[in-house]
């Protein structure tokens, strides 16, 4: 695409997730994302580990409490990030919900320029692995922002005992 339109290939693109994939209003200014007034980079700062958010952005509690179901998104940092082949293994310093996958990814602080659509799997915690086809920015980096939208999945027992 660079080879046909080559005044594209240093453009500044800020937003690496899709909005409607999202349970509350997430956007974006510059390489932030903000839910409501809140900036989702300087809060994650203020953690020690990750934490939910509910739809102003507040956070809610730690991602070691059970509290996904009424806040499904996540803020968390990177551990560690290794990119190859178009995919990327994304290790997080927070516990993933067994209960939910991950709908969509943002990388918080992150320039899009270069960026392509890959398979991210996040490594949490306990070693529980999701993968998501998301945007994946050129610069990934550990110590980086990630914040990810989770779903609940249906509950096997119950859909095997129907």
């Amino acid at each position: 695409m660079f080879e046909l339109l080559p005044s594209l290939k240093g453009v500044l693109v800020s937003r690496s997730f899709d909005p409607t994939l999202w349970p509350v209003p997430i956007h974006s200014s510059g390489t932030d994302l903000f839910i409501g007034e809140t900036d989702l980079r300087a809060e994650s700062l203020r953690h020690t580990t990750g934490f939910f958010v509910d739809a102003a952005g507040e956070p809610r509690c730690p991602s070691t409490d059970e509290c996904d179901a009424a806040h499904p998104v996540l803020v968390t940092r990177i551990i560690a990030a290794h990119v190859t082949g178009g995919r990327a293994v994304v290790r997080v310093d927070a516990a993933l919900p067994l209960t939910t996958a991950i709908s969509d990814v943002a990388f918080v602080g992150v320039g899009l320029a270069g960026a392509t659509l890959a398979d991210i799997t996040v490594i949490d915690t306990a070693g529980h692995r999701r993968t998501v086809h998301a945007e994946l920015p050129a610069g990934v980096i550990a110590t980086g922002t990630l914040v990810i939208a989770l779903r609940p999945v249906a509950d096997r027992a119950s859909v095997v005992a129907r």
